[in-house]
């Protein structure tokens, strides 16, 4: 903590900055403060961030916090370990293990960064732990804590059933039976699962025919309880895995049915993006022998050599051997490697398993002058192993293979890396007014100078910057661009280097942001700030004739992304200039108005459209030189049109392939949308949504949807709520800096309408 000078990376930044988030909804005093915690990070749960609050308060929001925090984490795994090691071994074996998961590289490196795998493996740890003292879930005491530590575990993150599934396993079938009693044991814990968990759900669902699974939940009770055999689960048992259910549901279903499809979406790109996303690879091997490597930067040459005969010595004595353990250690590695997205954080919480494995291995040679050596040598290299991956800066090399003989190194970085000193140096040279925010957009993703570093540090100091990518359009609505030379992050070379090409050559953009100040940077590059400075385009043809200014405009208008204007019949547009003439020179006019019969904007048609730009500055050399419209300021957009529901359910049924129709009806203060589908089968599938509007004239518009109707399902809206329900506000805020005016939204039976009186 003392050497470490380190600004959040990536996945470290994020964590940080969502831990500042939960506190400030803690601390909002809103009436709606249950909804905005479920809403701060709809991908990762949220126990870890929440855990971290308090050592903030006391430390900071800093990385040093997970620091602290994962001394504790780290240390509840090593006696975790050390519980299982002399349960299922002995005290030797528990002491050892123990003191091998210390010594693992990654543990000791994962325990310096600001990320969920220390207390993850902590709570796998402890999860295993509390499972040998249930005795298969037998005990009542340790059952009711595993079952508390279960449900938390699940809200560290979704991965924590990969890891537990094997004591899950074990503590359901644990026992000797027949084969007919044990199939007939699965049946019954079938007929559990269904009762506690598949027929509540569809009782929640079905809406008018939920009597019908409610009529089946009566008769499945019945069943269970009829058929119940104290030879098959014991009564305590029974009661325990009814707890353990009921607790995870109470405790994990807010958070997992609010976000259930973010979590949907994002666990789809997790596990299979496009392509296999892995961290770079020193050997030789095939894909499915990437975490044969990362093995060994988690536990360095040496101690995976004792692992693996330790793991080879087990299976051929077959003594002693416990299965839970061996599917602990493999059967994660075995389900990652079929997952595209890799990485060697995922299969960390292995590691206990791997520990214990190892020292049984050596608890059990016979030979006490063989046993005493290889204990003092298993020592010796623990503590260098532990030593290199804290504090060593040179290189040991692996013969033959690649990489680093002692595993992954993590030392302290004493690097100073001006994330503050240029923040503070942008705020100084703007000099913004109370209230204003700067926009601040960065072109580089290099580990300790990207987005997320200076984002956090303008969030969590209460810096009036706002900080954002640049996405498409190259200086819109950009104060200063934070950028650097040499490596900006090989891995988003193909997004940056275009736009950084651009920034930096292209004319229109030269002549419109100048550089402000360069920095040293520890890497050897420069960091590089670039302030909009707009010339005036005195010398620039056609920069004084209005009309083909606004010639142009629709012209660059029409290719806009997402939002352009195409398809434009009996198109009319005006540019009134401002009062000062010299404002003509640097883009800035009183008002761009068009108009038109009809077009055609993100794939939707309008009709009798309308908008009015005003006070609006745009990217003069870009309008001129290159047809692209950048819109540097404006103060006020005043939107107007008609959405006919006919043009919609065209676009609908085109967009459904012939498949099926939409039918969409308006009514006072929303939309229902009736959607018919004809599956692959020839079935036909019918939908419903009814979306609500609630409009604050030149406020906010707020979306809800009140209802999800699948064929006879009526969904919750718990399951739906935090990606539908949204508030657009029409004011000025800080990422979005100018004012929306709509003053009339109004839904008709065939069309909606957003300032229909406008003049």
């Amino acid at each position: 903590m003392i050497l470490d000078n380190r600004p959040p990376a990536w996945d470290q930044g994020g964590h940080l900055r969502y831990t500042f988030h939960y506190w400030q909804v803690l601390t909002s005093g809103s009436e709606d403060w249950w909804v905005d915690l479920l809403n701060v990070e709809p991908f990762y749960p949220p126990f870890f961030h929440l855990s971290l609050i308090p050592f903030s308060l006391l430390f900071g929001f800093t990385l040093d916090t997970a620091i602290v925090a994962n001394s504790f984490y780290l240390t509840a795994a090593i006696l975790s370990t050390y519980g299982i090691g002399k349960i299922l071994f002995s005290r030797s074996a528990g002491l050892i293990a123990g003191f091998l998961i210390s010594c693992y590289p990654y543990m000791v490196s994962m325990s310096r960064e600001y990320l969920i795998t220390i207390m993850l493996t902590s709570a796998v740890t402890l999860a295993y732990f509390l499972f040998l003292k249930s005795e298969n879930f037998e005990n009542k005491t340790f059952s009711l804590l595993f079952s508390v530590v279960y449900a938390c575990g699940l809200m560290v993150k979704w991965t924590f059933l990969i890891y537990t599934l094997p004591a899950i396993l074990a503590g359901l079938l644990s026992g000797t039976l027949s084969p007919r009693k044990r199939m007939a044991q699965c049946l019954y814990y079938f007929g559990m699962v269904t009762g506690l968990l598949i027929l509540p759900f569809f009782i929640f669902i079905s809406g008018g025919f939920s009597w019908l699974f409610l009529l089946a939940e009566f008769i499945l009770i019945g069943t269970l309880v009829k058929k119940y055999s104290a030879e098959l689960v014991s009564p305590q048992k029974l009661l325990n895995l009814i707890a353990l259910t009921c607790i995870a549901v109470l405790i994990c279903f807010p958070w997992y049915a609010h976000n259930l499809i973010n979590i949907s979406i994002g666990m789809s790109k997790f596990a299979f993006p496009t392509a296999v996303l892995k961290g770079s690879m020193d050997w030789n091997l095939p894909i499915w022998g990437f975490y044969l490597e990362m093995a060994e930067r988690q536990m360095g040459m040496p101690l995976l050599l004792l692992f693996a005969f330790s793991f080879i010595s087990l299976l051929i004595k077959k003594e002693r051997f416990d299965r839970t353990l061996l599917a602990w250690a493999i059967l994660p590695i075995i389900v990652f490697t079929f997952i595209n997205n890799k990485g060697a954080r995922y299969t960390i919480p292995c590691l206990p398993a791997m520990a214990l494995i190892s020292s049984v291995a050596l608890t059990q040679i016979k030979s006490f002058p063989w046993r005493k050596t290889l204990y003092t040598l298993t020592g010796i290299v623990g503590m260098v192993t532990t030593l290199y991956a804290g504090f060593g800066t040179g290189n040991i090399p692996l013969p033959f293979l690649g990489g680093q003989l002692l595993g992954f190194k993590n030392p302290p970085i004493t690097q100073n890396w001006p994330i503050d000193k240029i923040l503070d140096d942008v705020i100084t040279e703007a000099n913004p007014s109370p209230g204003v925010f700067l926009t601040v957009r960065t072109l580089t993703n290099h580990m300790f100078f990207q987005r997320g570093g200076f984002r956090g540090a303008a969030e969590i100091n209460g810096l009036p910057v706002v900080m954002k990518s640049v996405k498409r359009n190259v200086g819109e609505m950009t104060d200063f661009f934070i950028t650097k030379t040499g490596d900006f992050g090989v891995h988003r070379f193909k997004d940056i280097n275009p736009k950084l090409t651009r920034l930096l050559q292209d004319p229109a953009l030269q002549k419109t942001f100048t550089h402000f100040k360069s920095y040293p940077l520890p890497d050897g590059s420069k960091g590089l700030v670039l302030k909009k400075n707009i010339q005036p385009a005195t010398e620039l043809p056609g920069v004084g004739n209005l009309e083909k200014i606004g010639q142009r405009f629709m012209t660059a208008f029409s290719h806009y992304p997402i939002y352009g204007i195409k398809d434009a019949v009996n198109p009319e547009i005006s540019v009134i200039p401002t009062e000062n003439p010299d404002d003509i020179f640097l883009g800035r006019y009183k008002q761009i108005k068009f108009k038109a019969d009809s077009v055609v904007s993100n794939k939707i048609k309008i009709d009798d459209f309308e908008l009015i730009f005003e006070n609006v500055q745009v990217n003069i050399y870009d309008l001129i030189r290159n047809n692209k419209l950048i819109l540097f300021d404006l103060e006020r957009l005043t939107p107007k049109g008609t959405l006919s529901f006919d043009s919609l359910e065209k676009d609908a049924k085109k967009a459904l392939k012939g498949k099926g129709e939409v039918k969409v009806e308006g009514f006072d203060n929303g939309i229902l949308v009736h959607i018919i589908y004809t599956l692959p089968q020839g079935q036909t599938l019918e939908g419903s949504v009814k979306l609500n509007l609630m409009f604050s004239p030149g406020q906010s518009i707020e979306s809800f949807v009140e209802f999800i109707k699948l064929g006879s399902f009526d969904i919750p809206r718990v399951f739906f709520r935090g990606i539908t329900d949204k508030k657009i506000l029409l004011t000025s805020t800080p990422g979005w800096p100018l004012e929306t005016n709509i003053q009339t939204l109004q839904a008709h039976p065939r069309k909606l309408q957003i300032n229909p009186t406008m003049n």
